[in-house]
């Protein structure tokens, strides 16, 4: 059930989740032979497991703490099979194979227990020795304490384990599924052609555009977040005519370059998209700033609302960092926005992630700062379904604002602003009448 499946990738995914666990669990389940287990966190009221897997035996987990459950399932599997070693693993490490499963059962025949770590300083598998001896009391106490879901839990296992004197192997790591990242980054490994041709029916591409104008001093701080991520199909820098070696930077770092001579924020928007559009491996674009201000770890609580399929857009609705004149326009643009359209808006904030047959259906067409206004108005008038996510509004890494560092700069974005919620007022009206 959504909620049920790890809490991160739910919040993504929402009900898409389990749709992906369940097509994980069955590409590693059916690659085994043998004496499997399944350990189940409740009983299975929905019977898909004694649907799909008649023939395996099921157990429901001890309540407790999810060490106390692993400690319970290990004993139980032993009073099950006492002559043979236990593994125990999730049913979200996709990666875990027979051949990875005999290595650690070899590694049984001579150590206590084995280890395989995950990248995230967690582990993705665990296995007891058949020699192992330890009454049940011992076992349960050596999965007690963990610092459960935190990069340490790995090494206080090893510490946990050695200090029962108990002998321990390690593996390569396997890496397990936490989160949005690792499972878009899973898609760009080898994998089975049914688990990637189902998973892809599930998954939207992701793309992200970056407005650049002289932002060189950043876009190593900003580009290698998105990049190390895993998300996207495609990170565009959409240059306005850098002059300081933004281009060349981006080039450099792997990323794409679209190149946009007529000055504006919008323009700049509209020949990168019109790039995208040559591509059909993305279903969801996100805006993001080039200075830093946008902080990546927001990035799950704007994406997850569109790609979930909850909403067409969701905007980042910003919390700190803004100047009193940058509140004030945006509380007026709002305002003016809800007296119109009915709607309240928090927000005009830049960092925002959208659908891509929604965003078709807008027809973007402002060339300057109206460019996101006129998004959330289009948006009102087509009927997407909008929502706001509160994300952290940084100070820009580095240097200097062109806009709302200077006075003059303010007042014309914010003039900008205010003439497009007009026009876009005047033009609904226009066409209502005909």
């Amino acid at each position: 059930m959504p909620g049920q499946a790890k809490t991160r990738l739910s919040n993504f995914l929402g009900e898409k989740a389990i749709q992906v666990y369940k097509i994980l669990l069955e590409s590693v389940i059916h690659s085994f032979e043998g004496d499997v287990l399944l350990s189940l966190s409740e009983p299975d009221s929905t019977g898909y497991f004694a649907q799909e897997y008649p023939t395996l035996p099921q157990s429901i987990q001890k309540p407790g703490h999810l060490g106390l459950r692993m400690a319970e399932a290990f004993l139980e599997a032993r009073r099950d099979w006492p002559e043979h070693s236990i593994l125990l693993t999730g049913g979200d490490v996709p990666e875990y194979t027979p051949a990875i499963a005999q290595r650690a059962a070899n590694a049984l025949e001579q150590f206590d227990v084995v280890l395989i770590p995950a990248g995230d300083g967690g582990y993705s598998t665990v296995g007891l020795s058949h020699n192992l001896q330890a009454d049940d009391a011992t076992i349960r106490s050596s999965f007690e304490g963990m610092d459960w879901s935190t990069d340490r839990v790995f090494a206080q296992q090893q510490e946990r384990f050695r200090t029962l004197g108990w002998t321990v192997a390690t593996l390569e790591p396997v890496e397990d599924l936490d989160d949005a990242a690792d499972l878009y980054r899973l898609m760009r490994r080898p994998l089975p052609g049914s688990v990637r041709d189902q998973l892809s029916r599930i998954l939207p591409s992701i793309a992200v555009i970056l407005p650049v104008l002289n932002e060189a001093e950043n876009l190593k701080f900003v580009l290698e977040p998105l990049i190390e991520s895993g998300l996207f199909s495609h990170i565009v820098c959409a240059d306005n005519g850098s002059d300081d070696g933004s281009q060349e930077l981006a080039s450099s770092l792997g990323v794409e370059v679209t190149h946009c001579q007529r000055k504006g924020y919008g323009s700049t928007c509209l020949v990168a998209m019109e790039y995208l559009s040559g591509f059909s491996d993305w279903d969801v674009l996100l805006f993001t700033d080039a200075d830093g201000s946008d902080d990546p770890a927001d990035l799950f609580k704007v994406l997850g609302p569109v790609v979930s399929g909850r909403a067409d857009l969701c905007i980042g609705r910003r919390q700190g960092g803004l100047l009193l004149h940058q509140r004030f326009g945006n509380w007026l643009a709002t305002f003016l926005i809800r007296l119109l359209y009915r709607h309240r808006y928090s927000d005009l904030g830049p960092f925002r992630a959208i659908g891509r047959a929604a965003l078709s259906r807008l027809r973007m067409d402002d060339p300057d700062f109206g460019w996101t206004v006129q998004m959330q108005i289009r948006a009102l008038r087509a009927g997407l379904r909008v929502q706001e996510a509160d994300v952290t509004s940084r100070k820009r890494h580095a240097g200097r604002s062109k806009v709302s560092a200077t006075v003059r700069g303010s007042v014309m974005a914010g003039w900008v602003i205010l003439r497009t919620v007009g026009k876009e007022f005047l033009l609904n009206k226009n066409l209502s009448r005909r």
